[in-house]
């Protein structure tokens, strides 16, 4: 493939890390420019230190790999310093860090770098969200290889989860994943390390992570779990709601995390209800709702205990709830009042009818 033809090619596909990597590595296709950005620090920040080890010269690296901050770059210097010729090595590294706090102004300073590339220079720019409008941005991902790197979510989150115990050379059961991605939710990759981290010594060395591991550590190692809650909801078992409830809050569990996880909770209720009625098979039915097949008889049974018209009730009681713990009112400051009222609300206690 011709490099006008393979450069066509990636406008048309958006290149992932394992696109670079597989380049640089496989091909030793060198490009002029690499662009790492988006709100996803963990798999920038991995990609970032694998090109900067692979990039820099064999050679003479302490003249030849120079690294600007955004927020106190001085233009011109780094232009002069990326057309000036590498000592005593084939090429020079210019890194570029913390893109995302680059002014208007000196991002329009630093078009020179695609006006006319350099040959024996590489850039390595990195950041948080950029406007990829900015012509600077926009011809680095032409002239190069970009790559954005997002939060991931419901159904990219497994597949993290996933790939970082690879790394990390750790064994985990698919339903350890799926148990820690309720957990969790959509959140920057290095919390799901860290997490990671604290089950494998949990669970002890070269020791599989196993589905209770997450259970047992889920909340920092202590006794409630945002699981439980959602199942007690999701069972009607109004004592133990409020007992999980007045345990968790008690153990400094966050309202602002509990919440749209029983958002979440009766969200895939409400789908395992509209599955049902088209008669899914079990394994698509897993599929479809984007859970492991070992929790699926949970959810069957409790979709088919509740109306679908309470499941609503109680996302619009969890919304109005959202609502209040993260305004400014007297909800912000009474989260423990807020989700006793939004529970009752769920449940159907005597009272539920009040307005939280």
């Amino acid at each position: 493939m011709s490099a006008k033809a393979a450069g066509r090619s990636r406008a048309r596909r958006k290149l992932s890390a394992q696109d670079v990597q597989a380049s640089l590595a496989e091909n030793g296709a060198v490009s002029p420019f690499y662009l790492l950005h988006g709100e996803e620090e963990y798999g920038r920040l991995q990609l970032y230190t694998w090109l900067v080890e692979r990039l820099q010269p064999p050679v003479a690296a302490e003249f030849n790999v120079d690294t600007f901050h955004a927020d106190t770059l001085e233009p011109q210097r780094l232009l002069d310093i990326y057309f000036s010729y590498p000592m005593m090595a084939p090429q020079r590294l210019v890194v570029l860090k913390g893109v995302d706090k680059l002014s208007p102004a000196h991002t329009k300073a630093l078009e020179p770098l695609v006006e006319q590339t350099a040959e024996t220079s590489v850039v390595l720019v990195a950041g948080s969200k950029i406007d990829m409008r900015r012509r600077l941005f926009a011809q680095m991902a032409k002239l190069g290889q970009a790559v954005e790197f997002k939060i991931p979510y419901d159904d990219k989150l497994p597949e993290a989860i996933a790939a970082i115990a690879r790394d990390k050379e750790l064994q985990i059961r698919p339903e350890a994943i799926d148990l820690l991605c309720m957990y969790m939710g959509p959140r920057h990759l290095q919390e799901v390390a860290h997490e990671l981290d604290k089950l494998s010594i949990y669970a002890g060395a070269g020791e599989t992570i196993e589905a209770d591991h997450v259970r047992q550590t889920s909340g920092s190692g202590r006794n409630a779990s945002i699981f439980d809650l959602t199942d007690a909801v999701g069972n009607g078992d109004v004592a133990r709601a409020q007992d999980l409830l007045r345990d968790l809050m008690q153990q400094g569990e966050e309202p602002a995390r509990m919440v749209p996880m029983l958002s979440r909770h009766l969200q895939l209720l409400l789908r395992t209800q509209r599955l049902e009625q088209r008669r899914v098979q079990r394994d698509e039915m897993a599929r479809a709702l984007g859970i492991s097949p070992f929790f699926l008889p949970s959810y069957r049974t409790q979709a088919r205990q509740l109306a679908a018209v309470a499941l609503w009730r109680g996302l619009s009681a969890l919304r109005q709830a959202d609502d209040l713990i993260k305004g400014g009112g007297r909800g912000r400051n009474r989260p423990q009042v807020v989700m006793d009222l939004c529970l009752a609300q769920l449940l159907g206690r005597p009272g539920s009818t009040t307005t939280i």
